[in-house]
């Protein structure tokens, strides 16, 4: 069968399947009303067609939408999309607190009424599409589309956001905030390009990234052990940086801290044999913490670490800056493989 052949029969079967279904309206007319009381000859229905498209496949006896109408419907959604991002990088938490501050804890600032209009254009299109349509048991309903429901999930999110502040804007937990950087994916669903390429790369393309997920672990594990045979017990050193502690035994007692501003005279501090701790303290000393320390490599950064194990001068030794410079391609080979080669894998 060539590819005419082929397509005719697509097509064919498309139509017989239309027809069917036509039929089945005609016999059933209640299935094609939406929320059981738009009919098709209904206005209201008829003038929200011309908006939006359809959810799933043609509109039978409906109206398809036109192209001046649903452009300046999907313009003014982009707007109040792009206003609700616009107002949430703006009014950020410290924003809102020195406002609040300033202005005598007001009921209604102005950045909560913008969120609410933007919300209620979001629930205005969520009612267009289902009057058009109908929400679930119609032959193009609203839910028939994934880029519908993650539509219906974002404005619940906003919803219940809004709602919340509106209501008790004062014990807002982080969860019920964090619901409001969902409002960033309408702008993924707005466009078709987008849709298609978030498409590929989350739903098609999940069981390859799967896949590189699993090669990048198993990539990282034999580091983790040769790092613990490497490095277990080395990365220790006394937190008093001075030459008067040479090892694990000389750590002992007190010293005198100085100040991060190097002004003020130093404090007595207690000294502490530990493993070093830059933002978040790594070593060697398990698989665990290999494993842990490799993933932050890939991930965030390695030259503190790349740093600490070029001063490692033994065991239970205070460490020297640039000792045992060997030591650093363990971490250049590893960061070369799984910087540029598992990160390739990702990216095809």
């Amino acid at each position: 069968m060539n590819n005419d052949d082929f397509q005719n029969e697509a097509h064919d079967q498309q139509a017989e399947e239309l027809a069917v279904k036509a039929e089945f309206i005609l016999a059933h007319p209640t299935y094609d009303r939406s929320l059981w009381v738009f009919s098709q000859k209904n206005p209201v229905r008829r003038f929200c067609q011309t908006l939006v498209a359809p959810s799933n496949g043609d509109r039978i006896f409906g109206t398809p939408p036109t192209f001046i109408g649903q452009a300046c419907f999907e313009l003014a959604i982009f707007l109040a999309v792009l206003g609700g991002i616009i107002v949430a990088a703006v009014a950020n938490p410290v924003y809102r607190r020195d406002y609040i501050l300033r202005h005598d804890n007001p009921r209604f600032p102005w950045y909560e009424v913008a969120e609410a209009t933007f919300g209620l254009v979001l629930l205005v299109e969520f009612m267009i599409k289902v009057v058009a349509d109908g929400f679930m048991f119609t032959p193009n309903a609203y839910i028939y589309s994934i880029w519908n429901v993650i539509d219906f999930l974002i404005a619940v999110s906003l919803l219940v956001n809004l709602t919340v502040t509106l209501i008790a804007a004062g014990s807002i937990n982080h969860l019920i905030r964090s619901l409001k950087a969902l409002r960033a994916l309408r702008l993924i669903t707005l466009f078709g390009w987008m849709r298609t390429t978030f498409h590929s790369i989350i739903f098609a393309g999940a069981s390859r990234i799967l896949d590189a997920a699993v090669l990048a672990m198993l990539y990282m594990i034999p580091y983790a052990v040769w790092g613990l045979n490497i490095f277990n017990g080395r990365f220790f050193q006394c937190n008093d940086g001075s030459n008067a502690v040479t090892g694990k035994a000389d750590c002992i007692n007190e010293y005198i801290a100085t100040p991060l501003d190097g002004q003020n005279m130093g404090f007595l501090a207690p000294r502490s044999w530990q493993n070093p701790k830059v933002g978040t303290q790594w070593s060697f000393d398990s698989f665990s913490h290999s494993l842990l320390i490799l993933f932050e490599i890939v991930s965030e950064g390695w030259i503190n670490v790349l740093t600490a194990a070029m001063a490692i001068t033994g065991l239970d030794t205070q460490p020297s800056q640039d000792a045992n410079q060997a030591n650093s391609i363990f971490f250049v080979v590893y960061n070369l493989l799984g910087g540029v080669v598992i990160l390739t894998l990702f990216v095809r």
